[in-house]
């Protein structure tokens, strides 16, 4: 063996490599000191790259499977409205003299909302009377003078034409004392209509009229106010898409609430489906007319109601999270769960 025994039999590592000069002398122990410090530093990193690993595995949410009520159900929005609401006018034209209801007052059936101004009015009663007296003496002197000429015809003292002129007299004046007789029962309409009264005893839910205010009925009949007959009962008018109102029938139960009160459930049932459908937008509803208590006042007119339909209902069946249907395990997360169970095994005992 030459004088450099170890430069042709030891393989030295890259970073070793400077401290092995051609023709040096190096100690035995130091380099074998060197290659089991690279070695460890080697299993260090190779241990810590795996437990990297294992800490990566996704973890396992366990759920209890339970019993209970399970439901499919139809959302949607609508409008909640009085069940009847009847529209309140005036038939005569004229100044408003006096009202005597305001908003949310409660009224009966009959009772005096407000009047009109009856001077005018009274007054056209008495020219009404005046002309039915005026007329009435008119036709009853053409009438006398009809039937004295009517003898005079049959003496032949007077000729058939003159005897036609006093028939078609008294006819004339019976003509105008119908018309004045038809014009006093106008007036007397519009004076019996001076009092506006309320047609169902209900609550004041709009007023659309104010004292001194002239209202004309030529042409349609003016609202003056609007009575709801009884909001201890509401009805929701919800538009459900075509394809959902398929699903929708008579008598089924409906779960809604309100913005105001978005902690309480109310309760309601479909009566109506209606068959006119709506498009806006180029989306097309349907009515749904859903009936629901008030009793406590809560729902109050033109509140928004967000409505979910009970389209099936099962009762008393297994219950498993709906996280837990979608998910498709993969080999290393059944090794997980299988070492989460076995951990949760031996806890129990």
């Amino acid at each position: 063996m030459s004088g450099r025994p170890f430069e042709r039999e030891l393989f030295i590592p890259g970073p070793a490599i400077k401290l092995i000069r051609k023709g040096s002398q190096i100690d035995m122990k130091k380099i074998i000191a060197l290659v089991i410090v690279l070695a460890l530093a080697a299993a260090a990193y190779g241990f810590i790259r795996n437990k990297n690993s294992v800490e990566a595995q996704p973890l396992i949410d366990f759920a209890e499977i339970t019993r209970g009520d399970i439901e499919n159900v139809i959302s949607c929005t609508g409008t909640i409205e009085p069940v009847r609401t009847v529209a309140v006018g005036t038939e005569v034209s004229g100044k408003i003299d006096k009202i005597f209801v305001d908003f949310n007052d409660n009224v009966k059936k009959g009772q005096v909302l407000a009047v009109l101004d009856t001077t005018f009015l009274q007054s056209s009663i008495r020219d009404a009377n005046a002309s039915i007296v005026r007329a009435d003496a008119q036709y009853r002197k053409a009438e006398k003078d009809y039937e004295h000429n009517k003898e005079l015809f049959d003496q032949h003292y007077v000729s058939e034409l003159e005897l036609l002129s006093f028939e078609t007299t008294m006819k004339s004046n019976f003509a105008s004392l119908q018309s004045a007789q038809s014009a006093l029962e106008r007036a007397q309409f519009n004076l019996d209509h001076a009092l506006i009264c309320s047609p169902i005893s209900g609550k004041v839910i709009n007023r659309n009229v104010e004292e001194g205010q002239t209202v004309a009925a030529s042409f349609s009949t003016p609202t003056l106010f609007q009575i709801a007959e009884d909001l201890s009962k509401i009805q929701i008018l919800a538009a459900v898409d075509e394809s959902d109102i398929g699903q929708i029938k008579e008598g089924q139960e409906v779960r809604f609430s309100v913005e105001s009160y978005f902690d309480k459930k109310f309760q309601g049932t479909v009566r109506e489906v209606r068959l006119q459908p709506k498009m806006v937008s180029n989306v097309v509803t349907y009515t749904v007319v859903v009936d629901a208590e008030n009793k406590e006042g809560l729902l109050l007119p033109g509140m928004t109601a967000t409505l979910d339909f009970v389209v099936e209902k099962k009762e008393n069946v297994l219950l498993v999270p709906s996280s837990a249907l979608r998910i498709q395990p993969t080999e290393e997360m059944l090794a997980a769960m299988r070492r989460n169970w076995a951990g949760r095994q031996r806890s129990g005992d």
